[in-house]
Formats: structure tokens, C-alpha cells, sequence
């Protein structure tokens, strides 16, 4: 039986894509010119990203999570993902590049598929209590995207915003490879509030599709072992 720690209501786990290079660049970019010009630092204090399975709290080990992840990677191949642009995203409206469809418009069913594999093998290790789980877009709801700016972009700005960063199209390449994605750690100060103030993440884990997993040192947190 996997080894638990109760509680740690300071930490969250994620699974992330991680993009190309030049994807990962001009993303890190439109993170720096909307710190720069608008103020909103959210979406830079993370690592250039595209969420498979968001914010999760679990009491299970790091190990027990590998276990669960590993056959929903080793058994997948790599796939092109689509740029398709800017688009205003979920309840605030907030930019993000869609990458959850084809250039014909088509839902991108490599990338669909794995979202709904790893949703289901992390699924139960997540604490019952876990806020943020039973609102995030998942199976039928799930789109996959590039966060531009979210949480802290001023009130009132958001279409202006959405109109600057369309001036910038194309934002990075027209497709990339999804090939490697990363298990991660998120710790912050204040869940219930603006979470990202004192947010510090760390990298456990990274598979590349196809291929065995490769642990990376872990944090000085109080994680499970």
C-alpha cells in the first residue's frame, strides 16, 4: 500500500504538457509584455504549459502517482498539436491559444484521448475534499490551451487585451510535437485567495511519450514520500 500524508493543504499537483521550444519562447514572451504592460503576472509564474489535469490535492506519494500515470504514457505516441490562435477562455473571458483542435476545426483526439486517460488514473488519488477537481474542465468539457493572462488582468481590460495579443498573431509556430509532459508540485500561501502571489512550483516528474519516465530531484517541501 502507497505511503499517505493527511492533509498538506498548502499543495497541489498538476500534469502539463510541455511545449516545444519555440512555443515555450513565445509564450514566456506574451508573459513578459503583459506583466510589462498591463501588469498581470499570473500566468508567467508558471512554467509555459498546457494543462492535461489541473490543480489536484492528494495525500498519495509522488511514487504512487508515477505508478498511476505510467501506463496512460508508455503506451502513447507522440501527436502534432495545432496552434489556432487567440481566444477568449472560460468563465472570465481571459486570452489563451487553443490547441484543443485541428486546422479543420476537428477535436484533436490524440490529445483528447490522453487528457481522459490521465484524468481517469489520477482520479483516485484525489482527496474528496479537493476545491479545485470538481470544477475544472474534464472529459466532455476539457479543451486544451496556452494561458496568455488570467487571474489578475485589470477589470475592464479584458478585450482590449484579447485585441493587443491578437496584433502579435501569429503568436509561436503554426503546430508542434506533443511530446513531453511534466508531473508538478504548486505550493501557495493562500488557495482561498490571489493563490499565485506566493505561488512556487517545482517539477517531480517527466515522461516522454513512448518512453520511460524520468524522475527529477525533489523539493525541500514536506512531500509525500
Amino acid at each position: 500500500m502507497a505511503a499517505v500524508v493527511e492533509g498538506q493543504p498548502d499543495i497541489r499537483f498538476g500534469l502539463y504538457l510541455r511545449p516545444s521550444l519555440a512555443m515555450s519562447r513565445a509564450q514566456a514572451e506574451i508573459h513578459d509584455v503583459v506583466a510589462r504592460q498591463y501588469g498581470s503576472t499570473c500566468a508567467g509564474r508558471f512554467m509555459p504549459h498546457a494543462t492535461i489535469k489541473g490543480f489536484f490535492r492528494s495525500d498519495a506519494s509522488v511514487e504512487a502517482m508515477v505508478a498511476a500515470l505510467e501506463p496512460a504514457m508508455v503506451h502513447h505516441e507522440s501527436f502534432e498539436v495545432v496552434n489556432g490562435g487567440v481566444i477568449p477562455f472560460g468563465r472570465s473571458g481571459g486570452p489563451v491559444i487553443d490547441i484543443q483542435h485541428l486546422g479543420d476545426g476537428s477535436v484533436n483526439e490524440p490529445l483528447q484521448r490522453l487528457h481522459e486517460n490521465v484524468f481517469t488514473a489520477l482520479l483516485p488519488l484525489v482527496r474528496e475534499d479537493c476545491d479545485f477537481t470538481p470544477v475544472e474542465g474534464a472529459m466532455d468539457t476539457f479543451h486544451a490551451h496556452l494561458t496568455l493572462a488570467m487571474g489578475d488582468i485589470p477589470k475592464g481590460l479584458t478585450g482590449e487585451l484579447i485585441d493587443f495579443l491578437r496584433d502579435a498573431e501569429p503568436i509561436g509556430p503554426s503546430s508542434f510535437m506533443a511530446e513531453v509532459f511534466h508531473l508538478v508540485a504548486v505550493r501557495s500561501r493562500d488557495w482561498a485567495g490571489a493563490w499565485w502571489e506566493s505561488m512556487q512550483w517545482t517539477l517531480l516528474h517527466s515522461w516522454r511519450l513512448g518512453a520511460e519516465g524520468t524522475r527529477v530531484e525533489r523539493p525541500a517541501w514536506n512531500l509525500p514520500s
